[in-house]
């Protein structure tokens, strides 16, 4: 093999400017890059729990939605319906046109329902878990404060979703049903400000990554630490690491530590037998701080907990403890937050999920799209509707901290399967960018969304060896969803996304 020349390798540099990553040595230092800085508010206050109590039902908290969501729904009937009067249910009368109002629920053969698993399974083992609990025989009912009535009629069984607060249109039958003619959500809420006006002068980022899944047999550490030294400027020419600068913050959307971390084998095991095992979600857990304490030396980060993370089960989560990050907890820029989690950000208004409420919604319905459930959400001003019937959550009795008051600017949901972006209009003129936040340890993206425009785009740092998403970039398509759908898989995006990318959104 014949190496070339020194002079070989000056001639071939001559033409490459100074900002590229191979180019010749410069007497001149390169100007300092600093990193741009916003404006931000905490708006989480509501989803910390202060004074807890687990001894209550939650038979409050369903009445507490429907009397906050009620006024709500019949300004809706009114300005939709105005010539229809409105009743309660114990006040119907058969074939008499009318309006009703109360909240969503699916008798569903399939749900878990662990009386009748006690009941018709003595000393058997457990049935399987399923990833879909729907089925053809399923019944939708509306209940109000006086009971309950069967819906049939334009309705469709499978897209509704428990724990969702409607207005239907409709008339009693004579077999004691509720023949519905149509029917609504209460909308996107009120925008604080609707008319969005470039809230700052310049290209400023909010980069979201989630699903990250540290202490997970098959991970790969090269992804991660890519990321962290493109976002930290170790990365990249002088144009990277300019363009990265204008990342003002980042948000981790959960599950940073994967579900093996969790094995409860050791737990069911002799104390002698595990004197000396050491849990794997401790060093997943330093891990994480290594990584974290990396990134808080450049940047803010917003910690969320999620399914498998060190956290409470039930909605909302709580912070994890900053005593498991002893590292980056001595950065001031470091930041364990609730979830769900809302900030003001240069004011634009984040609202975030680690994912729960949309796979549980998923789980229940027909409904797939991660984007359209996330949409259907601001559409009933409900952050996690099927709380608490088939979704955890905390037995509040006198609020449901979980209807939304107002509209955020950007709503995104965390662990999803791929990518994904609406911006979603509302009738008095809201505007709701929302995003589907892929899985870090599947998909190597990392979603960045513009302050100054809403703008929307992955950015993928998947490594090129042993990657599968190289015959991706070719027009690969990912493994078939577990209805038998293919989904379709976006091209990866370089360090630095094209013109292009930066407006991938529907």
């Amino acid at each position: 093999m014949i190496l070339p020349t020194a002079e070989v390798v000056s001639h071939l540099t001559a033409d490459i400017k100074s900002d590229h990553l191979i180019s010749p040595p410069t007497t001149t230092p390169p100007d300092p890059i600093d990193r741009l800085h916003g404006n931000y508010t905490n708006l989480s206050e509501r989803f910390k729990l202060r004074n807890k109590c687990f001894k209550r039902q939650y038979a409050p908290l369903y009445a507490a939605r429907l009397a906050a969501m009620r006024p709500m729904l019949e300004a809706v009937a009114r300005n939709k319906w105005f010539d229809v009067p409105q009743v309660q249910l114990n006040d119907l009368q058969q074939n008499k046109t009318c309006v009703i109002i109360g909240t969503v629920f699916k008798q569903m053969q399939l749900k878990p329902n662990i009386l009748r698993e006690l009941s018709e399974n003595v000393n058997l083992p457990p049935k399987p878990e399923r990833k879909r609990y729907t089925h053809q025989s399923d019944v939708v009912f509306l209940e109000d404060e006086t009971q309950r009535i069967s819906l049939v009629g334009d309705i469709e069984t499978h897209e509704t979703i428990t724990g969702t607060v409607i207005c239907a249109k409709g008339k009693e039958t004579a077999g004691g049903k509720f023949e519905v003619e149509d029917w609504s959500y209460c909308g996107l809420p009120a925008q604080l400000n609707n008319e969005l006006t470039e809230p700052v002068s310049e290209d400023r980022y909010v980069a979201i990554i989630s699903g990250i899944s540290l202490g997970d047999p098959q991970y790969d550490p090269m992804p991660l630490q890519l990321f962290v030294d493109l976002v930290t400027g170790q990365l990249g020419s002088l144009k990277d690491q300019t363009f990265y600068s204008k990342v003002v913050r980042l948000i981790v959307a959960g599950d940073s530590l994967s579900k093996h971390t969790r094995d409860s084998t050791t737990a069911k095991q002799a104390k002698y037998l595990t004197t000396k095992t050491k849990a794997a979600s401790i060093s997943a857990a330093q891990e994480l701080d290594d990584v974290l304490t990396q990134l808080v030396s450049c940047i803010f980060v917003d910690l969320m907990p999620g399914q498998y993370d060190p956290a409470s089960f039930s909605l909302p989560q709580q912070p994890l403890h900053r005593c498991i990050f002893p590292q980056a907890a001595q950065y001031t820029s470091f930041q364990s937050v609730t979830n769900p989690y809302e900030a003001d950000i240069d004011g634009i208004s984040f609202l975030g999920t680690a994912g729960q409420n949309i796979h549980n919604i998923q789980q229940y319905t027909k409904l797939r799209d991660a984007v359209t459930i996330a949409e259907t959400t601001l559409k009933c001003r409900h952050i996690a509707p099927t709380c608490p019937d088939t979704l955890g959550c905390y037995p509040y009795d006198e609020e449901d901290p979980f209807i939304l008051r107002d509209c955020p600017h950007v709503y995104f949901v965390g662990n999803q399967k791929r990518f994904g972006a609406k911006m979603s209009e509302g009738d008095q003129g809201q505007k709701t960018l929302v995003v589907s936040v892929p899985k870090f340890f599947d998909s190597h993206q990392v979603v960045l969304v513009n302050l100054k425009d809403l703008s929307c785009f992955p950015v993928s740092v998947a490594t090129l060896i042993g990657d599968d998403s190289v015959s991706m970039e070719k027009g690969g398509v990912a493994d078939s969803d577990d209805d038998g759908e293919d989904e379709e898989v976006l091209p990866d995006v370089n360090i630095l996304p094209d013109d292009e990318d930066m407006g991938d959104m529907e």
